[in-house]
């Protein structure tokens, strides 16, 4: 066996063993399975890493931010809004208008516990 190597400290077994039966045979196979089979699928995708070990990765929330800096154009307070998405839709937006950067950061990360607190998930 190729991919194992005994030594008196101890054994090495390198990339995981050999391919069985099911395992793709080659990344040009991989990459055509990779692309017909995430056709359909939005926000979670499969696809194959190293040593051909197989993910399914995406997010399902996600939270989008943007705070603007006191200045002459923008004003003279920390303001923006935080936006949360489910599966891409929009489902809740909150603004904030804070005097320095350690406030906003307190309340947007209070605010991101509380929607934390609030899905729950029975999967």
């Amino acid at each position: 066996m190729g991919n194992i190597i005994k030594h008196d400290k101890g054994t090495v077994i390198i990339n995981g063993g050999n391919p069985l039966q099911g395992c793709p045979p080659d990344w040009g196979w991989a990459k055509k399975w990779e692309d017909e089979v995430n056709e359909d699928l939005e926000y979670v995708k499969w696809s194959f890493d190293c040593g051909f070990k197989l993910d399914f990765d995406g997010s399902l929330v996600t939270i989008s931010s943007r705070f603007y800096p006191p200045t002459t154009h923008y004003g003279g307070s920390w303001d923006g809004t935080m936006t949360v998405f489910i599966l891409g839709e929009e489902v809740h937006e909150k603004k904030f208008d804070c005097k320095t950067i350690d406030e906003l950061r307190v309340e947007v990360e209070s605010y991101l516990e509380m929607i934390k607190s609030k899905i729950k998930l029975d999967i």
